[in-house]
């Protein structure tokens, strides 16, 4: 999160390994900080930890010591919004979604607190919780509510973002397969219904942006750390220049909210595009089966690329593992003492990156900052 301060603003960075083991012991001098590209002072360092209150765990030693090292303070729990894209999921698909949602809440420590919220349409007052039972309670309320748009001419995702791009040699393709005794009369049609779907799709993420911008700005009313976990079955996204759906500002939209919001993200996409390609329904691997299940995860790809989160694609089993990871690398974090520039206080948004000096370090920071202008001198 970022706040400001007398003279220094203060960056929460997660710094963890290949595992996902927090990397302790990092001092000042092994930080590197840029606001717009330009190097600025990392004057001191704070590790927050949250695994006091299990000391049978492995604790996250994954670093070697500098000196000085950073300051270590200890807190009892964390902050966790879980956030469900119910149309994002088949009905049988949501019912596992939801009780991959409830191991991971059954897992949390006692003074975890924990929020959740299902959207686009049944978004409601976000309240963060430690009775962890009355959440497991309400993920019974949690359903699939997922459409599809429905395609006469059997038009595949990847399909739709290439027509609308402009490819007329897979506009040819599909209207020799549709239309094999006289494809030149349904190319016309074809392109018409390829728009059409592109324009639905592009509704259906719109109203998902909606919810989660929505949770977002309450999120921004909220004190300290959050975690976001976004849990969702995809974002459907065009992977080509000019094809639709063109989601590329919606996508903006929703990276500026959670840059307000000071969360620190992590997007689970839980694909089941494999299953719904060979279920009796879907009729079938087909040829462009890994093409789509790609563009169905681009959208929170781009979301969590541009708000400086982490994305776990689960393509079959429980998504145990992906939870997994969320539990064990926000188990500790770092506040950056940043010396800002005086050009840099001027309430616009600028560009914020962080590195350390160790191998294999994964860091997770916000991409933008904001820092409000300096009060005038009395």
């Amino acid at each position: 999160m970022f706040r400001a301060g007398t003279d220094l603003v203060v960056v929460d960075v997660q710094v963890v390994d290949r595992k996902g083991q927090p990397i302790l012991g990092l001092a000042p001098a092994d930080f590197e900080v840029r606001i717009d590209r330009q190097p600025r002072r990392v004057a001191s360092v704070e590790l927050v930890r949250f695994d006091q209150a299990t000391p049978d765990a492995t604790p996250p030693v994954s670093a070697a010591a500098s000196a000085p090292s950073a300051q270590v303070r200890y807190e009892d729990g964390r902050n966790f919004i879980l956030a469900i894209d119910e149309s994002s999921f088949h009905p049988l698909h949501a019912m596992a979604a939801r009780e991959a949602v409830r191991r991971f809440v059954r897992r949390l420590n006692p003074a975890d607190r924990v929020g959740l919220y299902k959207y686009p349409v049944y978004g409601a007052e976000l309240v963060l919780t430690t009775d962890h039972q009355e959440v497991l309670d309400r993920l019974d309320g949690v359903v699939g509510v997922l459409d599809v748009p429905q395609s006469e001419s059997r038009l595949t995702m990847s399909e739709i973002i290439d027509i609308t791009a402009g490819d007329r040699d897979v506009l040819g393709r599909v209207a020799e397969r549709e239309c094999p005794s006289a494809p030149g009369l349904c190319r016309k049609r074809i392109e018409f219904e390829a728009q059409s779907l592109a324009l639905a799709f592009e509704g259906q993420v719109g109203q998902s942006v909606q919810g989660l911008r929505t949770l977002l700005r309450a999120l921004a009313t909220y004190q300290g750390r959050k975690t976001l976990v976004l849990v969702s079955g995809g974002l459907l996204a065009g992977d080509r220049a000019g094809g639709r759906p063109d989601v590329t500002d919606m996508i903006g939209q929703i990276s500026r909210e959670s840059t307000l919001a000071n969360v620190n993200l992590y997007v689970l996409h839980l694909d089941n595009s494999f299953i719904d390609a060979f279920s009796p329904k879907g009729g079938g691997a087909r040829a462009s089966f890994m093409r789509d299940s790609q563009a169905l995860g681009a959208g929170l790809e781009r979301f969590a690329g541009t708000a400086g989160g982490a994305l776990f694609r689960v393509q079959a089993g429980t998504g145990d593992y992906a939870f997994d990871r969320v539990l064990t690398e926000t188990r500790a974090h770092y506040l950056l003492g940043v010396e800002a520039d005086p050009a840099d206080r001027d309430g616009r948004p600028h560009t914020i990156s962080v590195s350390v000096r160790r191998r294999g370090a994964d860091v997770r920071n916000r991409t933008t900052v904001v820092i409000p202008r300096s009060s005038p001198t009395p």
